[in-house]
């Protein structure tokens, strides 16, 4: 029995032209709606994450959520990112502490729950 821990996940976010966005914060919740991982895209879009397998949701846009379901046939991602709408919002301000690493980050995004989000498979 082979059990599966995690899933290297490679991908790559477009905007709406199909044109690659870097630099870019994307925002992985579980399904409990807790806060997984935060990715960054490389100037050529792409992005890669490590998952254990289950349900996922992606922030790829204020508002904007896409559902991924990670296993093992899960290698590559294409997000597509909607065109912007309104201005900039300001950054939050993450810290994270991992043992004695601390990293202090600013990301674009929008930590309140879309709905129906509590449960999805």
């Amino acid at each position: 029995m082979t059990v599966l821990l995690a899933v290297l996940l490679s991908g790559v976010l477009l905007d709406s032209k199909d044109l690659p966005v870097s630099e870019y914060h994307l925002v992985f919740i579980d399904a409990n709606a807790l806060l997984i991982e935060v990715a960054v895209t490389g100037t050529d879009g792409k992005f890669k994450v490590d998952h254990a397998p289950g349900a996922y949701r992606v922030q790829i846009a204020d508002k904007t959520w896409e559902s991924v379901t990670v296993d093992k046939s899960t290698s590559n991602l294409k997000l597509h990112r909607p065109a912007p709408v309104g201005p900039k919002p300001e950054p939050y301000v993450i810290e994270v502490i991992r043992g004695t690493q601390r990293d202090i980050m600013r990301v674009p995004l929008d930590l309140t729950v879309p709905t129906g989000l509590e449960r999805f498979e």
